[in-house]
């Protein structure tokens, strides 16, 4: 089975997002604080990104796009409760618990969306793959 032309952008793009989530979430829970077993689903999801961006560049010229597809379900999946929770709190006028300021929930939601896409982006991948073993 052959892998896509997209999928070592998308491999390369998950490393790096985890990177990214890695140092944001780290740099967020010392700034402002969170609970530890927040921190720690965070890491998995860095854990389940690295491990499907580094095993689709390894696997060549085999696809693990689904392994790309469940790190970025995961990041969606958290994302997506991290930010209505603050749009539940902005709806009740109240500020959030640890101080942080108001513009994380932007930031968040562009994210999520970026998040959101690269996850459509994987799926599709590992769609056509699995069509691709049936056929």
């Amino acid at each position: 089975m052959e892998r896509h032309k997209s999928e070592s952008p998308l491999a390369w793009l998950t490393l790096v997002g985890a990177v990214l989530h890695f140092s944001f979430e780290t740099y967020y829970h010392f700034t402002w604080g969170q609970p530890l077993q927040a921190v720690l689903v965070d890491y998995i999801c860095n854990a389940l990104m690295l491990l499907g961006g580094m095993r689709s560049l390894a696997v060549r010229p085999r696809s693990a796009a689904g392994l790309i597809a469940a790190g970025w379900a995961f990041a969606l999946g958290f994302g997506w409760r991290s930010v209505f929770g603050r749009l539940e709190l902005a709806a009740a006028h109240a500020a959030p618990a640890n101080g942080e300021p108001s513009l994380v929930l932007p930031i968040l939601i562009a994210a999520l969306a970026l998040v959101a896409f690269v996850l459509s982006w994987s799926l599709i991948l590992a769609w056509r793959q699995s069509r691709l073993v049936r056929a």
